[in-house]
């Protein structure tokens, strides 16, 4: 791009948007309801898109000190473009005191916000427009089968869907969330394993875990697969709930065999649009080891078109979204 074109680009601009619910999601995660200060901060978007977030945080440093920066990281939308406000869901990835070594300086985010910032704030929020961002053909009603496939961290977009299919009412639209958590509880917890009434947030480790269940049983055209890779009991749940509780991972049998879980749970394989969203490991099954080498195995997408036979416009990956987050 030539500096005279960049200079022409309309770059994101700035709205003020105040938080007026703080709802706490899991022991480290809370939803932020936002809306916006005057009719003027408001802007259109889709399912799938996302927003960069600006706040003012203050953060310490390996001398003692406290610096105070503004600090941006970008946020998928938690909730329908059918509604008048904006949902995001921030889970704390570093401690709280952490300080990266390498810089003598914090550079998380979440723990910060979560904790400095009140309902009342004002936020400056960017939207980020991207024309063909993991949903673009959901949000367009190309696709309406869908297997929504989600890490620990990646149902946000999912969420959205479900209010947008919940505030629409079109009976062409199916959801198969398809969501992978290690545990249902946190390490320290006491076990909460059973049937599926609500958990205690302070000890879940699922992210919208007890909204899901109160959604899937509320939409008919909405169906919930929970997996726990590190849970040794799962809960159970009614037949005609929409939910299925199973353990280990996604395309494996118990028995370390391959699985077509797609097919398994009811999905036409066809048909579905398999949009995924989750870390490199769980779609391409690509990781970092500690010592620096990349160990390369395989992930959702892979599984998908060698094992379901899914073709690859059939699916599509967040990855734009992941690429700006960054460590928080």
């Amino acid at each position: 791009m030539m500096p005279e074109e960049l200079s022409e680009r309309k770059l994101p601009e700035d709205h003020e948007w105040q938080i007026t619910e703080k709802v706490k999601e899991t022991h480290d995660t809370y939803t932020y309801t936002l809306r916006p200060f005057s009719a003027s901060q408001r802007f259109n978007f889709s399912i799938g898109q996302f927003v960069t977030l600006s706040a003012i945080l203050k953060r310490p440093t390996a001398s003692g000190g406290v610096e105070e920066t503004t600090v941006n990281r970008a946020y998928s939308i938690a909730s329908s473009p059918t509604r008048d406000f904006i949902e995001l869901t921030i889970k704390e990835e570093k401690p709280y005191g952490y300080i990266n070594p390498a810089t003598g300086k914090s550079d998380a985010f979440a723990a910060y916000f979560n904790q400095q910032v009140k309902i009342g704030d004002r936020i400056k929020l960017k939207f980020n427009p991207v024309k063909e961002h993991f949903l673009w053909k959901v949000a367009a009603g190309i696709e309406k089968n869908v297997a929504y496939w989600s890490g620990a961290n990646g149902a946000q977009s999912a969420r959205c869907l479900m209010q947008y299919m919940e505030d629409k009412k079109d009976p062409e639209f199916n959801l198969i969330l398809f969501y992978s958590n290690t545990k249902l509880s946190t390490e320290n917890a006491d076990s909460i394993i059973g049937d599926v009434e609500h958990h205690p947030i302070d000890s879940l480790n699922v992210i919208y875990y007890n909204w899901l269940i109160d959604i899937a049983k509320k939409l008919k055209n909405v169906k919930v697969i929970f997996t726990f890779t590190r849970e040794q009991e799962i809960p159970t749940a009614s037949k005609d709930a929409g939910i299925v509780f199973r353990k280990g991972r996604f395309f494996l049998n118990p028995d370390g065999s391959s699985e077509r879980t797609l097919l398994k749970y009811g999905n036409n394989v066809q048909t579905s649009f398999n949009p995924i969203c989750g870390s490199s490991a769980f779609i391409n099954g690509t990781v970092r080891l500690p010592d620096g080498k990349i160990n390369k195995g395989k992930g959702i997408l892979q599984n998908l078109m060698e094992l379901e036979g899914v073709k690859p416009e059939k699916t599509d990956k967040e990855q734009f979204y992941l690429q700006q987050v960054g460590a928080n």
